[in-house]
């Protein structure tokens, strides 16, 4: 009668919410008798370990951090005023250096090898220094103790620093001025692109400007800074060569202009051919014809602006021109 009260080792505790080969295939028994009789079956294919370790288990690698990184850490507390003290708390917002490259680790092993990679690089960088400090003290010649082996293996120049000023012959020699170079202006957002010097490496357009990019439509096949330096670069070529006498926008106007591409390229309304149907512009006149397709209506468009030039206000139906 105890027998049947008792469940029989093993099994697994109702309310593990873990996996289980095959339990939900077998119905009729309660869950701790299910899975004595599952994990105990020789036709059921087991996992080669356990999924809870027993007590006398040896602690993973990856699970507590190494001797040799606690170490580093005391060593590393006894130097500087540490912020990353041993153990560093699962729940820590702030940033850990070499956290990210520590996978399948516990959060206390993880930042605790990322801080003693750190600081073991660190450590490196500072003996470096250490060490160009060394040689520069020692050809400077003001250590006056005797150099040791290591001492003199060290690379060294043939001139002590630091290099005292010579004169002679070259006394007599002018010394050549340069002409004053002129400080860029900063880069701010009320600088406009548009007319910066062409040799400029700010006169492009960045990504995801919306409003009309002058002079691009012809162009294609190259990334989007290059394709808008250019742009604008012949935009401010073709404004000088059209406009040099009506319109100064502050640059030499001397230089030679470039040969632009032509006006053609840049029509709207064409007297031969129409507007394409996904054109959401304005058409002149448009709003008032009916009876044919957008590309027949929009031919010479702006014929329509000629003949209603007089007009002050909205024309006469009876007025409009039908032929047109």
């Amino acid at each position: 009668m105890m027998n049947d009260t008792i469940t029989p080792e093993p099994h697994l505790v109702p309310g593990y919410t873990g996996h289980c080969t095959e339990n939900r295939d077998r119905v009729g028994k309660t869950y701790g008798k299910q899975t004595h009789k599952l994990l105990i079956d020789p036709c059921i294919y087991h996992a080669p370990e356990l999924i809870v370790l027993p007590i006398h288990a040896k602690q993973g690698l990856k699970d507590y951090p190494t001797e040799h990184e606690l170490k580093v850490l005391r060593r590393r507390e006894d130097l500087v005023d540490a912020v990353y003290r041993h153990p560093i708390l699962p729940g820590y917002a702030g940033f850990v250096p070499n956290m990210a490259s520590q996978t399948g680790k516990r959060y206390v092993a993880a930042a605790s090898a990322g801080v003693a990679q750190h600081e073991t690089l660190m450590e490196l960088y500072r003996c470096e220094n250490r060490t160009l400090r060394h040689r520069d003290l020692l050809e400077s010649g003001k250590g006056l103790f005797e150099r040791k082996l290591n001492e003199r293996l060290l690379p060294q120049a043939r001139y002590r620093s630091p290099l005292i000023p010579v004169t002679g012959r070259s006394k007599g020699v002018k010394d050549e001025e340069c002409p004053p170079r002129v400080d860029k202006l900063r880069y701010s957002k009320f600088t406009s692109p548009h007319f910066l010097e062409d040799d400029d490496d700010d006169k492009f357009i960045i990504n995801g400007y919306a409003a009309h990019i002058p002079m691009a439509v012809t162009r294609f096949g190259e990334s989007n800074q290059v394709l808008t330096h250019r742009a604008l670069c012949s935009f401010s070529d073709y404004m000088y060569k059209r406009k040099r006498d009506a319109w100064c926008c502050g640059q030499d106007l001397t230089r030679p202009a470039v040969t632009c591409p032509p006006v053609g390229h840049f029509v709207i309304y064409h007297d031969d051919i129409g507007m394409v149907p996904s054109y959401a512009g304005h058409v002149p006149g448009e709003l008032y014809k009916f009876g044919r397709t957008y590309g027949k209506t929009t031919i010479n468009a702006k014929r329509w602006l000629d003949i209603h030039r007089g007009l002050t206000g909205l024309p006469e139906v009876s007025n409009l021109d039908y032929t047109y």
